[in-house]
């Protein structure tokens, strides 16, 4: 009886025991779990841990001295041994993580501390914080230099992600469905002619992990052409990025020769399987015989520098030696109306750009542009064209300018933050600028960076 007694005492006590374990929410079904900084990157970590059957499971990392900055990482099946890298953290920071898997069991807490990030990134400042708010997300820039880098900052400046790209980054977006950066790579960089050319098309997700990496030299469809200023995610994942385009006309009305070589415009499209699936040129809509001006301007006509489109998949590009925004019709490649001084729309005087850069559709025939400083009379303008298509009209819903000695003369973007805030790329002065919408931009914030960018592109939030 007694010996009963102490076997039905001590399962009491195991039972109590494990239902403690589960209501705490304790490590039961790991046999390790570690956390240490990437060898590589010191804005990373990664996570080693066990797991002795098939479960759901994500991490929780937040940083030590703020449990409010809590990160879940989203959730995925695993068995066995598993490997998962922690990103998006501050320098010199210490972190506590945790693996939270099956029914809320929870392991030991582990902590790491980050690094400093890499010097050519590190060394952003603020010269005006003005800000009337807090403002989450993340800005996108890349090092257009040999070896460089492609990186993001919070909103005052501090890098919390970076990866190195030994060739140079000429230009990037990023696209938040699949977590992907879509690039074109090791940019041109002792060819005058070619200055503003990359040689290859690369994508890749913010854990480093390289999903399309082509050199295109490799395609012949790229014969006479070359990629350069913009590199874009189409909804379906295909890259899509402007290139130049060389053709031959007989320019001897103009003192050249008969077969002169043309250098316009265009873009091409790839699927992630690096095949070049959808052509276009400017040769169709405009031709250099019309142009008294060619043979100085021959070996960049227009000198397109963006290209994006609309919900209904036409694009809108932007070509900066004729101040031009056209609209293309994606199912044709029909030209469907320009926006300028020689354009086939009406708009306001006050409207017409000098120095057209990058196209940012806010809806369908509603395009925000940059207009660069280079006729020293304006500042650095954010210019929005409303478009009626049918009367061949455009309203200026915008005109916003920063101040003279923060523009730039070329490169750069704008973009709309949010409904009352606009953000300046001001890249030949290596400065990206908050203010709102009035016509003489009222300056929030003003960040500096140690280096010339293309463009900064606002993040506002990465679901990772």
């Amino acid at each position: 009886m007694k010996k009963f007694l102490f076997v039905l005492l001590s399962m009491t006590c195991f039972l109590f025991a494990c239902k403690q374990e589960e209501n705490l929410g304790v490590d039961i079904s790991t046999t390790a779990f570690d956390v240490k900084l990437n060898e590589n990157n010191t804005l990373r970590a990664d996570v080693t841990a066990e797991l002795k059957s098939s479960s759901s499971y994500h991490i929780e990392y937040w940083e030590t001295n703020n449990i409010s900055t809590l990160h879940k990482t989203k959730p995925v099946i695993g068995a066995g041994v598993i490997h998962r890298t922690l990103i998006m953290l501050r320098p010199h920071t210490r972190y506590s993580c945790q693996l939270v898997y099956g029914d809320n069991f929870k392991t030991n807490i582990r902590e790491f501390t980050t690094g400093a990030p890499p010097d050519e990134i590190g060394h952003v400042s603020i010269l005006v914080d003005d800000m009337p708010r807090k403002l989450p997300g993340y800005l996108l820039i890349y090092l257009r230099k040999s070896p460089g880098y492609i990186y993001m900052l919070d909103t005052r400046g501090i890098p919390v992600w970076y990866e190195p790209v030994p060739e140079g980054v000429l230009v990037a977006n990023y696209e938040a469905k699949t977590n992907r950066l879509y690039m074109i790579t090791k940019p041109v960089q002792n060819d005058f002619n070619e200055v503003y050319t990359g040689r290859i098309i690369k994508v890749m997700n913010l854990w480093g992990n390289v999903i399309l990496e082509k050199n295109l030299s490799e395609l012949p469809e790229m014969t006479g052409r070359k990629a350069h200023h913009e590199c874009r995610p189409l909804p379906n994942g295909d890259v899509l990025f402007v290139t130049t385009v060389d053709k031959k006309f007989d320019l001897r009305a103009f003192g050249g020769k008969e077969d002169e070589v043309v250098t316009g415009d265009g873009f091409a499209v790839m699927d992630l399987q690096g095949n070049i699936v959808r052509q276009w040129d400017c040769f169709e809509t405009l031709s250099p015989i019309r142009d008294s001006k060619i043979m100085g301007i021959k070996k960049d006509w227009l000198h397109a520098n963006s290209i994006n489109y609309d919900s209904e998949g036409n694009y809108y590009m932007t070509f900066n030696r004729s101040s031009e925004l056209w609209k293309i019709e994606s199912t044709t490649g029909r030209v469907l109306y320009r926006i300028g001084k020689a354009g086939t729309v009406n708009i306001p005087s006050n409207g017409f750009a000098e120095g057209m850069h990058c196209a940012n559709p806010r809806g369908v025939d509603e395009i925000l542009v940059l207009d660069n400083a280079r006729d020293h009379i304006h500042g650095t303008r954010a210019l929005m064209y409303q478009v009626c298509p049918n009367y061949k009209k455009a309203n200026l819903m915008l005109d916003s300018e920063i101040p003279k000695q923060y523009s730039t003369p070329n490169r750069g973007n704008v973009q709309l933050v949010d409904s009352d805030m606009l953000l300046f790329g001001s890249s030949v002065k290596g400065l990206i600028l908050f203010t709102d919408r009035s016509k003489q931009a009222k300056i929030w914030r003003i960040l500096s960076l140690p280096h010339i960018f293309y463009r900064a592109e606002y993040i506002p939030f990465i679901d990772y």
